[in-house]
């Protein structure tokens, strides 16, 4: 069996290879970490620029792009800012990425793109936030709502176009990685502690990257369905492990937790309870929590 297990590795690693080599790049084991480096910069951007994403949506809410503000439309929601300090560090540690081997030209190009068009939209929103909050548009006639709908537009017309080649090309090197990393710790130290904690976070990561960002137009439910159930047995098992094995982490309550929020998320889309203007907090509260199980999972493992 042990055999049997290193020759499917060995034919695994080749197919990512031959892969990968058509998007212009090959992934191996010997530089895995090394690439594990570079695709945690770029999700570190990707998250961090969510919240300009949800800005943008959040606008296009209740604007007409063609007429543009007005002042006087029946509800104003503006935009929400975005954390500059947060998002300046991605943009920066994705450049410095890009740049260092293992190279993934279109990817790396993808990120710089990203990152340049992050860096200038997010500041104009900022700016936005402000403007709305201030309600200034009372007191200019909508004269600055206009001038920054000239400037938000085109500039976030070309982050959420940057955004998706991003997520795209992304997710192919993560699906790559995971599978890689998986496979590379079962051959180490077979399904333990650790296995467990990569296999659950490998399908939280699908299950929210497949959740609706629109609760309007969520679309077919069917692979988030599928990809929650999955979730929830691998949950179920990872919790099972850490009772049965006294072996404990920081990991250990985030994939129950997580699963149950995308339960959550998931009857409200399929009851048509979702509210357009609140459910960003239930997709935002899914997604802070896996970020900080990513952070957690870097801690040392503590025994019971």
């Amino acid at each position: 069996m042990k055999f049997l297990l290193s020759v499917l590795a060995a034919a695994f690693v080749t197919v990512l290879q031959a892969s990968a080599h058509a998007q212009g790049y090959e992934v191996s084991e010997n530089d895995l970490d090394k690439w594990i480096a570079k695709n945690n910069a770029y999700v570190k951007l990707l998250n961090e620029s969510l919240r300009a994403r949800d800005s943008w949506n959040r606008y296009l809410s209740w604007v007409n792009l063609q007429r543009g503000p007005t002042g006087k439309e029946r509800i104003i929601y503006g935009l929400y800012s975005v954390g500059a300090s947060s998002a300046r560090e991605a943009i920066a540690n994705a450049h410095k990425a890009a740049d260092m081997p293992p190279a993934a030209p279109a990817l790396d190009a993808a990120a710089k793109e990203l990152a340049s068009t992050f860096e200038t939209v997010f500041p104009i929103m900022n700016e936005a936030n402000d403007y709305y909050d201030r309600k200034d548009y009372m007191s200019d006639n909508a004269a600055g709502a206009k001038r920054l709908h000239g400037q938000l537009v085109p500039a976030a017309r070309a982050f959420t176009a940057a955004r998706d080649k991003m997520e795209r090309l992304q997710d192919e090197l993560k699906d790559k990685l995971d599978a890689l990393e998986l496979t590379r710790i079962e051959k180490a130290e077979g399904k333990q502690y650790r296995w467990h904690m990569k296999r659950t976070m490998i399908l939280v990561r699908k299950a929210v990257d497949l959740m609706p960002t629109d609760p309007r137009h969520p679309g077919d439910m069917k692979d988030f369905d599928l990809a929650i159930s999955k979730l929830g047995d691998a949950a179920r098992e990872f919790d099972a492990y850490v009772r049965d094995s006294g072996k404990s982490g920081p990991v250990d309550h985030y994939p129950r937790d997580i699963v149950g929020r995308l339960r959550e998320v998931k009857e409200k889309l399929a009851k048509g309870r979702a509210d357009p203007n609140f459910y960003s907090m239930d997709y935002n509260g899914v997604i802070n929590s896996y970020n900080m199980m990513i952070r957690m999972a870097q801690m040392p493992m503590l025994p019971r």
